[in-house]
């Protein structure tokens, strides 16, 4: 049996890794070329594009991955199909479900790694690519550093150490000179609410005044600010729902909720992350009929194709119902967890019809 399942997983291997390498690469290209088309703007080079493509990769292997985990099981066990590998398997008394179950068994690997991948490796690189561009397209002069990210308005200079969940602008410095360029005011606050882009509200602030040679500070727990970041400034600062981790969205969703604000993006973010991983291991299951019953005798292509047309025809259904149930005001876990429950029903049939 350790026989099989090493000729099972090698074939899995040599099934996932040219479906791999064939969707990345054209995805990639994509995004290259949509880049390319940005070059020039600002001070977004050829350098920066092809940047942001590379830190930018990981997210794709994560979102590739249940198309990638469909066509390179069926490439995989059409394989052994054709090469009436899996009769011979079963004519030495291995059932249809032993081998089923190895394939599972190698797809969790699989299936773990893209969820440990989508919780701690494509987060802060998704951040820093989508920082990165946005300042380098960015024509307002803003600057981001190692310490942070500034801007400069008039004799005012402003700089944000992080973003928390790409909203919440967190340790920020205010330094106001004076026509002699002498410091006359600095303020530091924890983090501001931007729920107003012209008005901010500073949270636990310090403020330190200097007149001449006096010096005075105090501490106010709330403050409204006149933000000088303009509309542009302001995009820089905000970063797509998909680069956050799963985590940050589920704790970010709580914050609104409490708050009282619309959460409906980001709740359909955080549950389009947490299904992915059973998105992923449901194309796995739907994979492997394609090599036993009615289908065994089909031609590799024939089966790589079928299930191009069934992987591509789940995304659309699932892409529609998002739209349909935000309309509808639909809860964002019944949007996600609707095809998934239907396709995972059609896949159990699919088993029953098939092994």
């Amino acid at each position: 049996m350790n026989i099989i399942h090493r000729h099972i997983w090698a074939s899995l291997v040599r099934g996932y890794f040219p479906v791999f390498l064939i969707l990345l690469s054209v995805f990639s290209l994509i995004v290259l070329v949509d880049e390319i088309d940005e070059v020039g703007k600002g001070q977004y080079t050829f350098f920066k594009a092809t940047e942001f493509l590379i830190l930018t990769m990981p997210s794709r292997i994560v979102f590739l991955a249940p198309f990638v985990a469909l066509l390179g099981s069926i490439m995989a066990l059409g394989g052994l199909a054709n090469g009436r590998e899996l009769i011979a398997m079963q004519a030495s008394g291995v059932s249809p479900f032993q081998i089923a179950g190895a394939v599972m068994k190698y797809g969790m690997v699989f299936i773990l790694g893209v969820a440990a991948m989508e919780q701690f490796v494509t987060p802060p690189l998704d951040q820093k690519a989508f920082f990165a561009r946005s300042f380098a397209l960015s024509e307002s002069g803003a600057y981001q550093s190692k310490q942070g990210f500034w801007f400069k308005d008039g004799r005012r200079y402003v700089r944000i150490q992080k973003v928390l969940y790409g909203k919440i602008p967190q340790g920020i410095d205010i330094f106001e000179f004076g026509p002699d360029g002498q410091l006359q005011r600095y303020l530091h606050a924890r983090e501001a609410n931007m729920d107003d882009p012209e008005k901010w509200v500073l949270k636990q602030v310090q403020q330190k005044l200097i007149r001449g040679q006096a010096f005075s500070k105090d501490y106010v727990e709330a403050m409204v600010w006149n933000s000088p970041l303009r509309q542009q400034e302001m995009r820089v600062l905000t970063l797509p729902t998909s680069s956050l981790s799963t985590a940050d969205l589920y704790r970010y969703v709580q914050i609104l909720d409490r708050k009282g604000q619309n959460s409906v993006r980001y709740e359909l973010a955080f549950w389009q992350k947490v299904f992915r991983p059973l998105n992923t291991g449901l194309m796995i299951l739907m994979a492997i009929p394609f090599a036993f019953g009615p289908l065994r005798s089909m031609s590799t292509g024939k089966r790589v194709l079928m299930g191009s047309l069934a992987g591509l025809g789940y995304y659309l259904v699932v892409q529609v119902l998002e739209q349909i149930g935000g309309i509808l005001g639909l809860t964002q876990v019944m949007t996600v967890l609707a095809p998934f429950g239907s396709l995972l029903g059609a896949t159990i049939i699919f088993w029953r019809q098939s092994l």
